[in-house]
């Protein structure tokens, strides 16, 4: 546990407490879940390396590309690391699939990893070395995000969170691999702070995942600068006119320092069983106990009545979505699939699920009453059938939330669903292994060729 002296602000608090970490310190559960992390992210990161907003990017960005140095998990170009880190970001987030920081709606790991890969391929890193880093990161990132955005701190729910903090982590991260001290630490996180961005306004919309990749490579040049000796505030993120202020109309600045040490953020981190914004789950997992208990064959639906916290409607009222990229944070189009279908997989996000007239016509059906005392974990689900028949079913914490987590297969088995075909059995079994063994490897540069498609094929 980091004492402050009576000089120090919060960022030099955080960044000594950094500098002085060692893998040693952190708890058996912690390098559990950090573990878990991983094994969810490089399975999000493959599956979305083939996306169409990444494909995008990278005929737009590869041709003027520096020398290809790291590689792109899920594809068989290689690149710059800067490059490398944007792209990796984006596949982290191309799905919605990646993990939520239960409290604040952010989503840290695809950043700090990104961040972290693509220095592996440029300098020894053992696993011990990624491990507390990427811990630290997301520790970072968690942070200063409460701090902006949970109770007692007032923020505007426009601020993308892992746009403004998740770059802050994976400077933190790369700083540490680094080997940079407290005061270059310092230098990394005001770097990153300045370019901390990212609007809500752009969710269903590419650019929402760019937000991701924008933070990977901001983070890790943030570092790198930091590194070679440029200068930064030395309060970026409590001083006057510095990020907590400017990002919360009242921020919560103990939020950055207290406990630090006693617990970590990353055993806070929620896992997706379903492709769609986290707030969607909750009415998801409703729909899905619905249709495995209680739907009747030859009994339509009339009616669908929800109640959900008011997050649900803030950032998933789209009720007809136009494309997968709407889709995604469509509250209305996933409790219709799930209702319909009982499933929601991957399939139920592209555009044949969405144009599904079965599908369009229970998005017309469902009212959404918003309820702020719910938890954002729960709902209620009322379904009327045309027989006048009314079914209610309650759910209190949806499946993958921090009170009801996916389990270790559960991830294993998200982890498999989400390789993409190259890939033979015998390798995405060795990769996973990788995943779960991340702080043994002798080389984490290892865990990236894995990820890479050789233009052989894959053996």
């Amino acid at each position: 546990m980091v004492d402050a002296t009576p000089t120090e602000g919060a960022t030099a608090i955080l960044a000594r407490f950094v500098s002085e970490s060692r893998l040693e310190q952190l708890p058996s559960s912690t390098r559990h879940a950090a573990r878990r992390a991983v094994v969810n992210i490089v399975g999000c990161c493959l599956s979305g390396a083939r996306h169409e907003i990444v494909d995008i990017a990278a005929a737009a960005l590869l041709p003027w590309a520096g020398a290809p140095a790291a590689s792109l998990l899920g594809r068989r170009e290689r690149t710059d690391i800067l490059t490398a880190a944007l792209l990796n970001g984006m596949s982290s987030a191309a799905y919605s699939f990646d993990d939520t920081h239960a409290e604040t709606i952010l989503h840290p790991s695809g950043t700090v990893l990104a961040a972290l890969l693509a220095l592996a391929e440029q300098q020894p890193m053992r696993g011990e070395d990624f491990l507390p880093a990427f811990v630290l990161g997301v520790e970072v990132a968690s942070r200063v995000s409460k701090s902006v955005s949970v109770a007692p701190a007032v923020g505007d729910i426009g601020w993308s969170q892992s746009g403004i903090a998740a770059g802050i982590g994976a400077a933190v991260a790369a700083a540490k691999v680094l080997g940079l001290d407290a005061q270059g630490i310092t230098r990394a996180i005001g770097i990153a702070a300045l370019q901390a961005s990212g609007f809500r306004v752009a969710l269903g919309t590419m650019s929402a995942t760019l937000i991701f990749g924008h933070a990977a490579q901001g983070g890790l040049r943030s570092a790198l600068l930091a590194r070679q000796g440029l200068g930064a505030p030395a309060a970026p993120l409590e001083g006057r006119y510095g990020f907590a202020s400017l990002f919360a109309s009242y921020p919560h600045l103990p939020y950055l320092t207290e406990s630090l040490g006693t617990r970590y953020e990353v055993e806070s981190l929620a896992y997706k069983p379903y492709p769609c914004g986290v707030v969607i789950h909750p009415a998801v997992d409703a729909a899905l106990a619905w249709f495995r208990t209680q739907r009747r064959d030859g009994d339509p639906i009339a009616q669908v009545g929800l109640r959900l916290h008011p997050s649900a409607l803030a950032l998933g009222s789209r009720r007809h979505p136009a494309n997968v990229l709407e889709a995604k944070v469509s509250l209305y189009h996933w409790t219709a699939a799930a209702l319909t279908h009982g499933r929601a997989s991957l399939a139920e996000g592209q555009q044949t699920a969405i144009d599904d007239a079965s599908v369009v016509r229970l998005r017309d059906l469902i009212d959404v009453a918003s309820d702020a005392a719910m938890t954002s974990e729960g709902a209620a689900l009322t379904v009327v059938l045309r027989s006048g028949l009314q079914q209610t079913i309650s759910v209190d914490r949806c499946k993958g939330s921090v009170a009801n987590p996916m389990s270790d297969e559960d991830l294993s088995e998200k982890f498999r669903g989400q390789v993409p075909e190259p890939f033979n059995a015998g390798r995405a079994s060795r990769l996973l292994q990788a995943c779960w063994q991340i702080d043994a490897l002798a080389d984490v540069a290892q865990l990236a060729a894995l990820c890479r498609i050789e233009e052989i094929g894959v053996q």
